[in-house]
């Protein structure tokens, strides 16, 4: 028998480690795959897991400033009303300017604007120590939406300014409402441009009309019925009234999403028919139509949703006169004691103690109601006004 040679030894010693080697791996498998099933059967407590990766938070809504004001979700809401763009600023005519002065300022002092829609529902879901303000804007009229001959919104207009500031800031979130008048001659004529007869045809017109209530509807804004032409209810029977407001709305939801419902009618002047129900529910050609809102031409501030005093079809507006905003704003800057606050969660209604007892809970059933101690009472010069001086 020949003797292996040395090389031939080594070989073998290295044969017999990888077989060894193999034969290890084979057993820490198989011991791993058991540690694996027996996991699989133990009770969950007995197993050690390990810790799921965190999923990164959502950023967080922009809030924007607020007034550094305890809640009170009974407090007032103005409902602004506005007209016209125009140079000689009065009564009825705001100057583009002022108009962005108004955003800067409410803004700043912690206003929010809401719709009429969101009011009527209690969908008041505000950052904490904002207040709500309702936007009105009457007469699709000069001034109010235009667009750009290359397509773009024109930024001299209200819904261009808007817009602008919107995207300024993200926090002036949701829209205004719109009390549009769709067969009033120009320059009330659905925010038209130029007068009807000057559009090559009537689809053109209408297409125009449809774009801009697209528009609208798609970025948050409410269509509100202002009458067919801007009729004196007071001057028209019980049919000329249901005819003025049944055919004002059908001549606007022809350019609505299906289902969109309108919900607020804004009184032309203020002035109300001799059957006052007849504003708010009636039919024409057997088409009813009702509005859960009807607002005034007038008045100062009005009661909250949450309020047993508020009446949805008696709503008080603001006009946005020369001086009068910065006037009502510095009144609440001196006694804010009467200016709704939000708490920051919508699901709740928060009172001072002293407005408890007026909170509509037979409506709001949905939500609860959390009442804080009353605030120490305004001083006169220190930063305050009297009570007395409250504004209405």
């Amino acid at each position: 028998m020949r003797t292996p040679s040395r090389a031939c030894r080594a070989r073998g010693l290295a044969l017999a480690a990888l077989l060894s080697a193999l034969a290890a791996c084979g057993t820490e498998d198989a011991q791993s795959a058991a540690v694996v099933d027996s996991a699989a059967t133990a009770p969950r407590d007995s197993v050690t897991e390990a810790a799921a990766p965190e999923t990164p938070a959502a950023p967080a809504a922009p809030t924007g400033p607020a007034a550094e004001l305890p809640p009170n979700e009974l407090g007032r809401i103005m409902v602004l009303e506005y007209h016209r763009l125009g140079d000689n600023e009065g009564e009825f005519v705001r100057k583009a300017e002022n108009f962005r002065k108004d955003l800067q300022a409410l803004y700043e002092r912690g206003y929010r604007p809401v719709t009429m829609r969101q009011v009527l529902d209690g969908d008041l879901d505000l950052p904490a120590g904002t207040t709500p303000v309702v936007f009105t804007i009457d007469d699709s009229s000069l001034g109010q939406f235009y667009y750009l001959p290359d397509g773009r919104l024109d930024p001299n207009t209200m819904v261009g300014m808007w817009a602008a500031f919107q995207t300024a800031n993200p926090a002036w979130k949701s829209g205004a409402v719109w009390c549009v008048l769709p067969a009033a001659q120009h320059p009330s004529n659905f925010f038209s441009e130029k007068p009807d007869r000057e559009f090559a045809s009537r689809e053109e017109r209408e297409a125009n009309i449809r774009k801009k209530v697209t528009y609208l509807v798609e970025n948050g804004h409410e269509l509100c019925n202002h009458t067919l032409y801007h009729a004196r209810l007071d001057k028209g029977t019980d049919a000329q009234v249901q005819e003025w407001l049944g055919r004002g709305e059908d001549s606007i939801q022809v350019y609505l999403p299906e289902g969109y419902d309108i919900v607020t009618m804004a009184l032309p002047l203020g002035m109300w028919p001799k059957n006052r129900a007849l504003a708010w529910e009636g039919s024409w050609k057997g088409r009813p139509y009702e509005y859960r809102a009807v607002l005034e031409v007038s008045g100062g501030p009005n009661v909250s949703p949450f309020d047993r005093g508020f009446n949805p079809r008696s709503v008080n507006r603001f006009i946005v006169a020369p001086g009068a905003l910065e006037r009502q704003l510095e009144r609440w800057e001196k006694d804010p004691s009467n200016r709704y606050v939000s708490d920051g969660d919508a699901s709740t209604i928060t009172v001072p103690q002293r407005l408890a007892a007026s909170v509509d809970r037979g409506r709001w059933t949905q939500k609860q109601v959390k009442v804080l101690p009353d605030a120490e009472p305004a001083v006169a010069g220190q930063g305050a006004s009297p009570a007395t001086a409250a504004a209405p």
